[in-house]
């Protein structure tokens, strides 16, 4: 089975468990914290992956972790994973399930990444103009990239802005390389 096909399948299982305990804003809360450290901490994204770490010490690890923070459900879904071998899946599960709770709330979930932390008032432009452009409600999480240098790189749904220095620096390359060839 494909890992898309896989990570949708846990995500809305999970999702559709949350709905029917009633626990969806809570568990929610959970996801966005786990896949902030996820995406933060490439470490414990390593560890996760690693075949050479067994499945007990990763549920010990995440039990010491995790347990006093996230709610029953979301460590009964997290043991899930570790027992049928998916947590390698666990980003694109969270996003997935990030992307249910927006469908169902008509918020849509955005991701800006910058090479500096962004200030309060200009994270309340960014999240106004994707309500404009997409008409619902944004929920912006920032992240900050050095490797960018400048600039920004906005995801909404399937749709990537990338306006960094980073990336302008190589399409400069890409062209001089290609003009420099004719």
């Amino acid at each position: 089975m494909n890992e898309s096909k896989i990570s949708v399948r846990y995500a809305k299982a999970f999702f559709t468990a949350a709905v029917e305990r009633k626990i969806l804003e809570v568990v929610k809360r959970d996801v966005d914290l786990l896949l902030q450290l996820l995406q933060s901490q490439p470490r414990l994204k390593e560890l996760l992956a690693s075949p050479v770490v067994h499945t007990g010490e990763k549920r010990n690890f995440m039990i010491a972790i995790f347990k006093e923070h996230f709610n029953r459900l979301t460590m009964d879904f997290l043991d899930l994973l570790l027992k049928n071998n998916r947590e390698i899946y666990l980003v694109e599960m969270c996003l997935n399930f990030q992307g249910l709770y927006g469908r169902l709330t008509g918020i849509i979930s955005a991701q800006l990444v910058t090479a500096t932390p962004m200030d309060d008032d200009l994270l309340k432009e960014f999240n106004q103009l994707i309500q404009v452009n997409f008409g619902s409600k944004a929920e912006v999480i920032a992240k900050v990239d050095e490797k960018l240098l400048g600039g920004f790189i906005l995801r909404v749904d399937d749709l990537q802005i990338d306006t960094s220095v980073a990336t302008q620096l190589k399409k400069m390359k890409r062209e001089l390389v290609s003009f420099t060839k004719k």
